[in-house]
């Protein structure tokens, strides 16, 4: 007969004393050897904004996110800052600062149009920050907009300490957005949430659609396209039945009448030459003297002077 172990031999006096079943006695002796196990701790937020939006911006719909760098807590990530100098929502008063982080910023600047009389006495409003290069992750692009004339202002500015991605490995990169050289194994990857405009927002099979999901009528294949093509040509009505004028005969180009330059020459082409002792006709082009000399007859009668 096999031995208890500890758990049933606990098991059986728990029954004996609470006139309980076997395996319920079992459970408990079970649930009560286990170590105690602490609730999960919440998952913290993913940003912890040290500012928020005062009253008169969260009623037009600001949140904490669109503040800029400035709303981020000093320990923020570089994707984390990176992400908030992409999305801030421009400050339309110039004479308020800017949301971006500041740096290289012209908000507020007066116009630099100069083509209107009187010149524009308008200012810069910044509208817009985005990544400016494909390989340069400290290279933003900044759009300008006057609050007078409504004339745009674009410039590249460089901004040290916010690149807007990082370098990794291909393996590293997996699932994300990137940039590389074939046959490198080192690539640029773009920040998740930055509005970079040689990329796509989202990678190729997310959210469970990619090339192969799309919709074949919205994008036809070139050969469709063709056959398309040739349809509306054979639908349209002759010009005579839409009272067009006759064409000119000069403009057919049908090829019936054309002359072959390398066809054969006609049987009797070499029969009506001369034979090779006898002389050909004269040519009847005159020939062009080009230095003309003045001849014996086209001189002067009279005394010479030498």
């Amino acid at each position: 007969m096999p031995k208890r172990n500890a758990h049933q031999k606990a098991a059986r006096a728990l029954q004996a004393a609470e006139g309980i079943g076997y395996q319920e006695a079992l459970r408990r002796v079970k649930a009560a050897a286990e170590p105690a196990t602490e609730p999960p701790t919440p998952t913290p937020a993913a940003v912890a904004y040290a500012l928020e939006p005062t009253p008169a911006e969260a009623a037009l719909g600001i949140t904490a996110e669109e503040l800029g760098v400035r709303a981020l807590p000093a320990d923020a990530t570089p994707a984390q800052r990176a992400h908030a100098e992409a999305v801030w929502r421009p400050e339309t008063d110039p004479a308020k600062p800017c949301r971006c982080s500041g740096r290289n910023c012209r908000h507020g600047a007066p116009c630099a149009e100069e083509d209107y009389a009187p010149p524009c006495t308008g200012r810069m409003i910044h509208v817009d920050r985005h990544p400016g290069s494909m390989f340069d992750l400290t290279a933003w692009y900044d759009v300008y907009e006057c609050d007078g004339c409504g004339e745009t202002f674009e410039t590249t500015v460089m901004l040290p300490d916010l690149p807007w991605g990082e370098v990794r490995t291909r393996e590293e990169a997996d699932g994300e957005r990137y940039t590389g050289v074939m046959g490198e194994d080192r690539v640029t990857v773009i920040y998740r949430g930055i509005r970079h405009p040689n990329f796509p927002d989202r990678t190729p099979g997310e959210d469970g659609e990619d090339e192969h999901d799309l919709d074949p009528d919205d994008y036809p294949t070139p050969e469709e396209d063709a056959l398309d093509y040739l349809d509306e040509e054979e639908g349209e009505e002759p010009l005579g039945e839409e009272d067009h004028e006759d064409t000119l005969d000069y403009l057919d180009d049908a090829p019936e009448n054309d002359a072959d330059p390398i066809a054969e020459p006609p049987d009797n082409y070499y029969d009506e030459r001369p034979d090779e002792d006898e002389l050909g006709p004269s040519c009847r082009v005159p020939a062009l003297d080009r230095d003309p000399q003045p001849t014996a007859a086209g001189w002067d009668e009279g005394p010479r002077t030498w």
